[in-house]
């Protein structure tokens, strides 16, 4: 008798936790979905977006018959008042819902960036459950939908290719940077909603590089920053991560010209802000570290010629970072992260000046000093391999 009950109590257990176990009410067929790698906006009539979705085509084949090539996307376009009126629309051409969860870049042309709130278009993503915040955001120069047209290289498709550009130029280069909604979102929130995004370029034979930053501030593009001046706006911000330094030759003669190379492999700088009389004086330095990666014109011989070789690193990087910051003091665009800073410091100050931030941080007082160490010369030799 015990037993039996026993038996009916276990039987009876399991039925009542089959009630506690999830079923698969709202599930959705794989083929029933479309993968949506990239997403090109533009805005070019009023109240009205057109969007570029890049679709994954996970049956191609990467050749096909005859050896040609096959591609393994499709690009639909759609158009609506808002993103999400657009996106609406995807089913109407393709037949299938498209699937977020696997996107890699949106693109957004220059024109649109300057004429549109970058939060308020973008927000169907922010709120959407499927879209990752960490999809990277790109500006292009030109119609962006001709981006995800471009065939890629290695990868399945050009938007995979753009976000491995974004995340291995920025960590071996130092010429490139990884901005991702989440990273906008909090720079534009922020107390200077002033930031930087990447931009990219259409080479004539269809190649599409990363070229540049675009100047973001109050939510609207406003300029550009050239290739050199990313590096140095990525040192100042403790951003750059690892790349190559040239420094020009300053003897006459024989390497007149040309330039040698330092490796980076770090940057650290910091910033204090200071209030005296009323006014903004701020105090920067910055620790750079780098192995020599070429040597042209220069003999290190002796600890003489290191010591003086050093400095003249360092003397180059003091006027070129000063040039970019001075650069930002004229566009009034505080990129440096100095704003948020004096607001966590002094938040006091900081309500006074916000409103006109802008025009105080173009006249405030900054200062630079820097610190350069040289930790290998990638050789026993201490001086070019063509020298004797």
């Amino acid at each position: 008798m015990m037993r039996e009950m026993r038996r009916i109590g276990k039987v009876v257990s399991l039925l009542l936790a089959a009630f506690l176990l999830t079923g698969c009410w709202n599930r959705v067929e794989l083929l029933d979905k479309g993968f949506v790698m990239g997403v090109a906006i533009q805005s070019v009539e009023p109240e009205i977006v057109h969007l570029t979705v890049q679709i994954f085509k996970p049956s191609q084949k990467a050749g096909g018959q005859g050896g040609s090539m096959q591609k393994s996307f499709i690009n639909i376009n759609t158009k609506g008042r808002s993103i999400f009126e657009a996106v609406r629309d995807i089913t109407l051409h393709l037949g299938r819902k498209a699937q977020w969860s696997h996107m890699r870049i949106i693109i957004l042309d220059e024109q649109t960036a300057r004429t549109n709130n970058l939060l308020s278009l973008l927000e169907y993503f922010y709120r959407d459950h499927e879209a990752r915040i960490t999809t990277r955001v790109l500006i292009t120069k030109g119609e962006p939908s001709e981006y995800l047209k471009v065939r890629p290289m290695i990868e399945q498709t050009i938007s995979q290719q753009f976000n491995k550009t974004e995340e291995n130029a920025s960590g071996s280069s130092g010429k490139a940077l990884t901005v991702n909604l989440l990273r906008l979102a909090q720079a534009l929130k922020s107390e200077v909603p002033n930031t930087i995004l990447p931009i990219a370029t259409l080479k004539p034979k269809g190649e599409a590089t990363m070229s540049g930053l675009a100047v973001i501030r109050d939510s609207k593009m406003v300029g550009t920053m050239s290739a050199s001046q990313t590096e140095d706006l990525l040192m100042l911000t403790n951003q750059f991560k690892k790349g190559i330094l040239n420094v020009p030759c300053i003897h006459e003669g024989e390497g007149k010209g040309e330039s040698e190379a330092i490796e980076v492999q770090s940057v650290r700088t910091t910033m204090k802000p200071i209030i005296q009389s009323g006014k903004l004086r701020v105090q920067m330095t910055f620790e750079l570290s780098g192995n020599i990666g070429s040597l042209r014109c220069t003999k290190l011989e002796k600890r003489s010629d290191e010591k003086a070789f050093v400095e003249r690193i360092q003397q180059m990087m003091e006027a070129r970072l000063l040039g970019t910051i001075r650069e930002t003091q004229k566009r009034e665009v505080d990129l440096l992260g100095i704003g948020n800073a004096l607001y966590r410091k002094n938040p006091r100050v900081w309500k006074q000046w916000k409103q006109d931030w802008g025009a105080r941080y173009a006249e405030a007082d900054i200062e630079l000093k820097g610190s350069v160490r040289l930790l290998n010369t990638l050789t026993i030799i201490g001086k070019p391999i063509y020298m004797k």
